[in-house]
């Protein structure tokens, strides 16, 4: 075999495996903040996150960004990623509150519309076994959070992430992704400061911070893992193909509900879902 087929196989390799390394630790961090859900709300615990995370990849972020881009596009690019990342998880909640399902539902499109705009803005290839695999993976991920409405809240937050993914690719090839990392960090923690400060703050009894900071600590460094390895993985293969391989998510969030938090609601209908994210997972990854 020769040398450019060995590394090309290596270089497969390596971001399917932090694909799925960061849809398990995904899974993981959603499953422990479960328990605090009633406790902490969620603006204010991606708030949390995104504090301890930039405190955290302070120090890495510091020996790597020598050689930082200059050009506009890259920070336009960023400061975006921020202020999209951070509406796109206000939009979710306001879904959430009205119809968690629909929402949820909805929201799983996302791969499709990764595809479209990877293709329209990255010139991203589009075969038709990816195509096939995506569709599969949006139909199993719909029958995770079945529902008959119709949410704008999630086809809005969906096109939203899309979004997200594609510049995020766009970017993350410019740089180490421990640098990105941070640096989406920083922007997103500053945009949700923004929105808490000015409208849920007065809203909402008052935090209490070093028991909340205590208690999404763990989740906060586990989200920040999944985080890592997604952004890692996105700097060795297409967006369209990383982002429709992370809704395996799904599949590890089932197992961790039915094992770790006892549940087994609808186990049998998200079995069905689980075969098809598989099969359009192989698909993808071909």
């Amino acid at each position: 075999m020769p040398a450019s087929h060995r590394r090309k196989g290596r270089k497969r390799a390596v971001w399917i495996g932090l694909t799925l390394f960061s849809a398990f630790t995904n899974s993981l961090w959603i499953a422990l903040c479960k328990p605090l859900a009633d406790r902490v709300s969620p603006l204010r615990m991606m708030l949390l996150f995104r504090v301890i995370l930039a405190l955290l990849f302070l120090a890495p972020f510091l020996w790597l960004m020598r050689g930082l881009p200059t050009g506009m596009g890259f920070w336009i690019a960023i400061a975006a990623i921020g202020l999209l990342e951070a509406g796109d998880w206000v939009i979710m909640m306001y879904g959430f509150e009205r119809d968690y399902l629909a929402t949820y539902g909805m929201y799983e499109t996302a791969p499709l519309f990764t595809l479209l705009l990877a293709w329209a803005s990255l010139r991203e290839h589009v075969g038709v076994m990816l195509l096939a695999g995506i569709l599969a993976i949006v139909i199993g991920a719909y029958l995770f959070y079945r529902s008959s409405r119709f949410s704008g809240y999630g086809f809005v937050g969906a096109i939203v992430a899309a979004a997200v993914n594609v510049i995020s690719k766009y970017a993350v090839d410019q740089v180490h992704p421990l640098v990105f990392l941070f640096l989406v960090m920083v922007w997103g923690g500053a945009t949700l400061t923004f929105i808490y400060i000015f409208f849920e703050h007065p809203h909402v009894s008052a935090p209490e911070w070093g028991w909340e900071t205590r208690r999404v600590l763990l989740p906060a460094l586990t989200y920040g893992i999944s985080t890592l390895a997604f952004f890692w993985a996105l700097s060795l293969d297409t967006a369209t193909r990383v982002t429709a391989v992370s809704r395996t998510s799904l599949i590890f969030g089932f197992l961790l509900a039915v094992f770790m938090l006892k549940e087994k609601s609808n186990w049998r209908i998200k079995l069905v879902g689980t075969a098809l994210v598989v099969a359009g997972t192989i698909a993808v990854a071909r």
